[in-house]
C-alpha cells in the first residue's frame, strides 16, 4: 500500500474552479469548495433517500458495517454509469449528490460523492469515510478515478467501488486493490471528507494536475 488511506498532509487549497458552470452559459465557471460535494449529514433530501434502504435501527456491534454495505449496494443499484460528455455535454462536470440521486446517472465522482453523503446521513462518522481521488492502473492503461473507502468496525479501511452494477456480498479491505496481481491497481492521491482534503504520501500531485488527467483519460466501468 503506497500511503495512508485517511490522508497524510492537509491540502489547504480546496477550491475547484471548473466543475460547475452557470446555467445557460457553459463558458462561465462557478468556483466551489471540494468539501461541499459531500453533503452534510443533516441534509434532509439525502436523509429521505435512506428510507428506501432499510438500515438497522440499533447501534449494536456489527450494525455499522451492515449500514455501510446496504448503502453501497443501494448506490450501485440506482446509479447508472454515464460519462460526463454524454450526460451533460461537458468533458468533466461534477454533480452534487442530490442531482445524482434525482438523475440516477453519473460517473465515478458523482456516484462516489452520493455514496459518501448517504453514509454520513446513515449515521456513520466522517472519520470513517473518505472519498479518494487518484488513478487506476491496468495492464494497458492508467486513468483518473474516484472511489469511496470506509473504515469498518475492526478498524480496516474497505474499498467501496461506486460504479458497480452490483456489489460483493462482503466489505473488502482496500489494501487488496493496491497489489500488483490485482486486475486494477488503485493508486490514491487525495483523500477527502467534509472537513478536510489531504494528500496521500508519497504522491504529492497538485489538484489541478489530477483534474486535468481525470478529464482526459478513458474512464471504463470497473469491476471488483
Amino acid at each position: 500500500m503506497g500511503g495512508n488511506w485517511a490522508g497524510d498532509i492537509i491540502a489547504r487549497d480546496t477550491i475547484i474552479w471548473d466543475k460547475r458552470v452557470v446555467i445557460g452559459n457553459s463558458g462561465v465557471y462557478i468556483p466551489t469548495d471540494i468539501r461541499q460535494w459531500i453533503s452534510n449529514k443533516d441534509n434532509e433530501v439525502i436523509r429521505r433517500a435512506l428510507e428506501e434502504i432499510g438500515l438497522p435501527t440499533s447501534r449494536q456491534s456489527g450494525t455499522f458495517d451492515i449500514r455501510a454495505w446496504r448503502i453501497w449496494d443501494y448506490t450501485a443499484q440506482i446509479v447508472e454509469y454515464v460519462a460526463d460528455k454524454k450526460l451533460t455535454g461537458l468533458e468533466d462536470f461534477w454533480l452534487f449528490p442530490e442531482e445524482t440521486l434525482i438523475l440516477r446517472k453519473g460517473d465515478c465522482e458523482d456516484s462516489s460523492f452520493l455514496l459518501a453523503a448517504l453514509l454520513l446521513a446513515g449515521g456513520i462518522s466522517e472519520h470513517c469515510i473518505r472519498v479518494i481521488l487518484g488513478q487506476v492502473v491496468s495492464t494497458d492503461s492508467a486513468y483518473g478515478h474516484a472511489w469511496v473507502i470506509y473504515k469498518n468496525e475492526q478498524g480496516v479501511w474497505c474499498l467501496l467501488e461506486s460504479t458497480l452494477d452490483s456489489v460483493p456480498d462482503r466489505l473488502v479491505p482496500a489494501d487488496a486493490f493496491t497489489q500488483p496481481e490485482n486486475q486494477y491497481q488503485y493508486q490514491p492521491q487525495f483523500s477527502l471528507n467534509s472537513s478536510h482534503l489531504w494528500w496521500i504520501s508519497p504522491i504529492r500531485i497538485q489538484m489541478a494536475d489530477y483534474l486535468e488527467m481525470r478529464s482526459k483519460g478513458p474512464q471504463p466501468r470497473l469491476s471488483t
